[in-house]
């Protein structure tokens, strides 16, 4: 099996894209009750603005291009081992 290469970069360069554009965030149980509305309204539909004010609410100044960056694209959320689980 092997993966379309354009030539446009390397190898190295074009892993290193994958791996920036996909991001995850993982929230504790107690998050998950705490959050549970707005994630609901996320997957209803889809308006995650309630749901990205809460998280920049319990997230450092330092974390707050990570989130941003993670809500400029579709999110998907799960529940994963009782842990809530944000990623795109």
């Amino acid at each position: 099996m092997g993966a379309y290469n354009s030539g446009q970069y390397t190898a190295y360069e074009a892993w290193k894209q994958v791996v920036r554009n996909r991001q995850k965030i993982i929230l504790s149980p107690q998050y998950r009750k705490v959050m549970h509305d707005e994630c609901i309204m996320a997957l209803v539909f889809g308006f995650t603005a309630p749901l990205l004010e809460k998280i920049l609410t319990y997230s450092l100044p330092s974390e707050y291009e990570f989130v941003m960056d993670l809500f400029s694209n579709d999110i998907e959320i799960t529940i994963s081992n009782g842990n809530l689980v944000i990623s795109n």
